[in-house]
């Protein structure tokens, strides 16, 4: 696979809305000067356009007649990571890791997360998946890095794998869920020379970062720049009307404990001392759009870009090149300084 590179220190970029992999019920439907365009007029292309037609009325109506259950509605659905299965690969490879527990605390009883380690010698690098995902999705990222002279650390974030469930039960979690599971194992393993983050667990890294986890370098990989409008996209693409978006952006706030303007990957980046970034995305995810790579790598100072193509969303993560990539970005972060060390702290327990 050919991967074509280019340095955004300098690049104008424009942020886009996106819809992420958490959308369970992701719509086909693109807005194309003002009108819907569905999927081509085939036997499924029309069910499929008929079935996506009949969802938009229902949140149409119940925007406008029940705009509280809507609301409600609209917060489960978007805060539900889809469950994940494990690829005989990556069964295989957590079959051989040693398996230990982490502890994430606060907000009621300590929850434990699933840690998975795989060699002795050489910095730590910290992988997190993404929404929906889990520890196995690394396999071939994992073993590049090990043969890299690296020891790998991967992880199920809560409500994720074989990991503890949320303050909110086991079918839902957040990305300050996610971010906090991965400050608790980077305190139960030690200092982290790297993260390695995949679509989601890239804004979760971003917050870890916001929060105090020292690292000397972060790679990013088709992750979202803003949970704001990824959210208004996934509205607008069903027929949630704002005001219910509105309320429901509000109700959520409540329980997170913060506003959604903090989800924004970029203005952590212009706001805050961060360490180097690697972002790779390919040009034809469908769940994370290119230019949300893009905005992200051009708003943080010290960030390269390598845009692939043919990769989609996923496949990107069993890529040879992407790998060697990765493996050559965090070899190299040998000289770079490490951020003050972490004010946050989370017990940990084996």
């Amino acid at each position: 696979m050919s991967l074509t590179k280019s340095v955004n220190d300098q690049s104008e970029v424009f942020v886009v809305p996106q819809v992420l992999s958490s959308a369970s019920q992701r719509a086909a439907v693109q807005h194309t000067g003002g009108a819907l365009s569905y999927p081509p007029r085939t036997v499924a292309g029309a069910l499929e356009a008929s079935a996506m037609a009949w969802r938009r009325l229902r949140w149409q109506a119940g925007s406008l007649l029940f705009p509280a259950a809507t609301a409600t509605a609209l917060e489960r659905l978007w805060f539900s990571p889809p469950r994940g299965k494990h690829s005989p690969e990556g069964r295989r490879m957590l079959d051989a890791a040693r398996a230990e527990w982490a502890l994430v605390t606060g907000q009621g009883a300590s929850r434990r997360v699933r840690v998975y380690r795989w060699g002795n010698k050489g910095p730590v690098v910290l992988l997190a998946h993404g929404w929906g995902g889990n520890a196995g999705q690394w396999h071939a990222v994992a073993a590049g890095l090990l043969s890299a002279g690296m020891r790998v650390v991967a992880f199920d974030a809560l409500s994720h794998g074989a990991s503890d469930a949320g303050a909110r039960g086991q079918q839902q979690t957040s990305i300050l869920e996610m971010a906090r599971s991965l400050l608790a194992v980077a305190w139960h393993v030690g200092p982290v020379h790297a993260v390695v983050a995949h679509s989601l667990g890239g804004a979760a890294a971003a917050q870890a970062i916001r929060e105090g986890l020292p690292a000397r370098g972060v790679a990013m990989i088709g992750a979202p720049a803003d949970m704001y409008d990824a959210c208004a996209a996934m509205a607008w693409q069903l027929g949630v009307a704002p005001h219910v978006l509105d309320r429901m952006q509000r109700r959520s706030e409540q329980w997170l404990g913060a506003s959604w303007s903090t989800f924004n990957v970029p203005d952590i980046g212009r706001t805050r001392p961060v360490p180097p970034l690697l972002v790779i995305h390919d040009r034809d995810d469908k769940e994370v759009r290119w230019e949300d790579g893009a905005a992200i790598a051009g708003a943080w100072p010290d960030s390269r870009l390598i845009t692939t193509e043919g990769l989609g969303h996923r496949r990107i993560l069993r890529d040879a090149d992407v790998v060697a990539h990765l493996a050559r970005f965090v070899c190299g972060l040998a000289a770079a300084p490490a951020l003050p060390p972490m004010s946050y702290r989370a017990s940990a327990s084996q």
